[in-house]
């Protein structure tokens, strides 16, 4: 799958960060599209989904990460949204996160992507 015209553009318009993996995503030419503590997502213009947890090496999403990724990727970029997957008919709401693709903790104050659907607002 062809990921977009305009992902060359959107490499080269990654933040300037200092992060290692920022640094070897623009290198490979590569978009990084979500971090956390010790884990980092890079695509392709393939669309292919690459993993680097903080050691500098890479490795293919599974399944699960690379459906995340490519849902981070279209909420982030307009031009990547056509990789939001559909939603079935059969679909329900995601009663963890109510949609909004975003969990909270029992305070509420911190916010987080919600496991429970993969951050689609969905389940199956």
């Amino acid at each position: 799958m062809e990921v977009s015209g305009d992902f060359a553009r959107l490499v080269l318009e990654q933040a300037s960060s200092a992060h290692p993996a920022a640094r070897m995503a623009r290198e490979l030419g590569l978009l990084g599209n979500y971090g956390t503590l010790g884990i980092f997502f890079l695509m392709s213009q393939s669309g292919e989904v690459f993993i680097d947890e903080d050691d500098g090496k890479l490795r293919p999403a599974h399944a699960d990460e690379h459906e995340f990724a490519h849902v981070q990727a279209a909420r982030r970029y307009p031009e990547l949204r056509h990789l939001m997957p559909d939603r079935p008919l059969s679909a329900s709401t995601c009663q963890l996160c109510a949609g909004s693709a975003e969990a909270a903790t029992g305070d509420g104050r911190n916010r987080f992507c919600c496991p429970a659907c993969n951050t689609r607002g969905w389940t199956i």
